[in-house]
């Protein structure tokens, strides 16, 4: 536990970066679609479940 102050200075650091920004962003989109393809996917079933 004493690490830990280190590791999200290090991590802050790294966001604050160009590239780390740029990467933060990437996981953010890829979050984003994985959530959107996962509620399409139960809407879907839900929908098909209701109709029978």
């Amino acid at each position: 536990m004493r690490n830990l102050p280190g590791y999200l200075r290090t991590l802050r650091n790294y966001v604050h970066t160009p590239k780390g920004g740029h990467d933060v962003r990437d996981y953010l989109r890829a979050t984003a679609w994985i959530l959107l393809t996962i509620l399409l996917v139960v809407g879907i079933l839900h929908f098909a479940v209701a109709v029978r």
